[in-house]
């Protein structure tokens, strides 16, 4: 194609949006439906706009170039790309200057460095995300054609190497440290604000875990809530969060370590894998291997380009928060992160004379918090959707509770039936409340939330597909999840009891708690 590549994603009002329309003309032309590309990126939602046909979505010569790159990806045995891409940003992070010695300039030169990482990142990640989407594809018609439709989320879980799930892997080992100490026991349970302070002069058991949280952060504090907004607070810029997790997690019995959680999800992918494909006509087996091979090479392999994406965007975030920080010690503002409500042609102003930019990031932080009361469009189809001051006010919405017996529909994300009580967490810095087995119901997750599926017994989302980063690792970690829930944290309260069916894909209460006094 001719001319500058068009805009495939796109930041809005603060969210990462996809270009839905681009996403299911591509899938049209490999045979698809738009319905199954919906299931497949956004799920199930009752505002997801038609689907109308143009007589250009049919395109002969570009339905075999698509073809054609298809075809090459799902003959692939690894994205060597990625693989490389990680060790490249590995050893950036290793190798990142001394931030505190470098000048305001030289921060500022060394943020806009990383900026051709991000372009390459996020062209992988979109590239990957194509595959990933096709085992699945293909396995759900051919599981629900020998009557087990429920059977696709177990072959599609239990993968290994998913790097979303690696941050659970080093919280659990730093949990057991825990666990397993008198001395950081009684420490952790005087909450992670006190232990985060203790580290600063450990000695004894509390020092061996300052040099293993230490080596975590090295290596996963990239992760963290909102990971896409160098705004946001990574585990390494906010170590707090990590060590809040690490408190739910210590209470989880041994046997459920994700080492072994995935034994048991690999001998079980396998079991239905080989259940599967004696079902299928001889001549339909070739499909399924494919469908199967896509899955274990891709899925991971989506996994491992977002968390690329994470690794190049933390890098830039702690680099301007080395600005931010020291404009805190200037008093021009509160905290590091305020900064970053400067725009990237406004820093070499800034730069020249920061105490003129004070006023302009004390309007703007007003104007942030704002923001925060609007509830944003999940779709953006038509102009008026841009516009800010049509957005409904969250404290405006008065969703009725659920009540015994309601069934709440969504999308099956992972495999299995679980009862338990409900746990509504909106930040995953606020898990304090999390008891292990509780259902844990959240609005959206990301990786900063995997680690609570150690510690869910269940996971119940509003938004999310079928390959949302959340949901991979439930499947990889073995608890059922129901995504794609409309208003499920709005209308599931805690102390419900509900029943999660990840294959059907319902959240059922079962019992409601009386209202207190009562």
């Amino acid at each position: 194609m001719a001319g500058p590549r068009p805009p495939f994603v796109g930041m809005f009002g603060g969210h990462f949006y996809l270009n839905l329309s681009h996403m299911r003309l591509f899938g049209i032309r490999m045979g698809q439906t738009a319905d199954q590309i919906d299931a497949a990126f956004v799920g199930q939602r009752s505002d997801t706009p038609v689907y109308l046909a143009h007589p250009d979505d049919q395109d002969e010569e570009l339905t075999a170039k698509a073809g054609a790159t298809l075809q090459r990806m799902l003959g692939q045995t690894s994205f060597p790309e990625a693989d490389a891409d990680r060790e490249r940003l590995r050893a950036l992070r290793r190798s990142r200057p001394d931030l505190t010695r470098l000048s305001d300039a030289e921060l500022v030169a060394h943020a806009r460095s990383l900026l051709e990482e991000v372009e390459t990142t996020f062209q992988r990640h979109v590239e990957s995300s194509l595959p990933a989407s096709v085992g699945p594809a293909i396995l759900g018609p051919l599981c629900a054609s020998v009557d087990r439709p429920g059977a696709m989320l177990d072959l599609i879980g239990g993968l290994g190497d998913v790097d979303s799930a690696s941050p659970s892997t080093g919280l659990w080992t730093l949990s057991r440290q825990v666990a397993a100490s008198a001395e950081l026991s009684a420490l952790f349970d005087q909450g992670p604000a006190a232990v985060e302070q203790a580290l600063d002069a450990a000695t004894g058991d509390v020092k061996t875990f300052r040099d293993s949280f230490e080596e975590f952060l090295a290596e996963s504090g990239d992760r963290g809530p909102n990971e896409w907004d160098i705004h946001a607070l990574s585990w390494e810029a906010s170590p707090v969060q990590a060590l809040a997790l690490v408190d739910r997690i210590r209470h989880s019995p041994d046997d459920d370590s994700p080492a072994a959680r995935r034994i048991r999800l690999t001998e079980g992918r396998e079991r239905t894998a080989r259940e599967i494909r004696d079902l299928l006509p001889e001549d339909v087996r070739p499909m399924f291997d494919a469908g199967m091979h896509a899955s274990q090479v891709w899925i991971p392999a989506r996994e491992r380009t977002k968390a690329n994406c994470v690794t190049v965007v933390n890098e830039i975030r702690m680099t301007v928060r080395e600005l931010g920080r020291r404009g805190v010690a200037a008093g021009l503002f509160a905290r590091p992160e305020d900064v970053m409500m400067l725009l990237d042609t406004e820093l070499d102003d800034y730069v020249a004379a920061p105490e003129s930019f004070g006023p302009v990031i004390a309007r703007r932080l007003e104007e942030y918090a704002g923001l925060h009361e609007l509830e944003p469009p999940f779709f953006v189809a038509d102009d008026a959707q841009t516009e800010i001051d049509t957005w409904p006010r969250r404290a405006e919405e008065r969703t009725e509770a659920a009540v015994e017996g309601d069934v709440l529909g969504g999308v099956g994300g992972s495999h299995g039936t679980y009862t338990g009580r409900v746990r509504v967490v909106t930040d995953p810095a606020s898990c304090e409340a999390l008891e292990p087995g509780e259902v844990l119901v959240a609005p959206i997750t990301d990786a900063a939330w995997t680690p609570l599926f150690l510690v869910a017994g269940a996971a119940v989302v509003d938004v999310g597909a079928l390959n949302s980063h959340a949901v991979v690792v439930c499947r990889e970690l073995g608890i059922p999840a129901v995504i794609s829930v409309e208003g499920g944290t709005r209308r599931l309260r805690d102390g419900m009891v509900i029943t999660v069916d990840g294959e059907r894909g319902t959240v059922t209460v079962d019992s409601v708690p009386a209202p207190l006094g009562i």
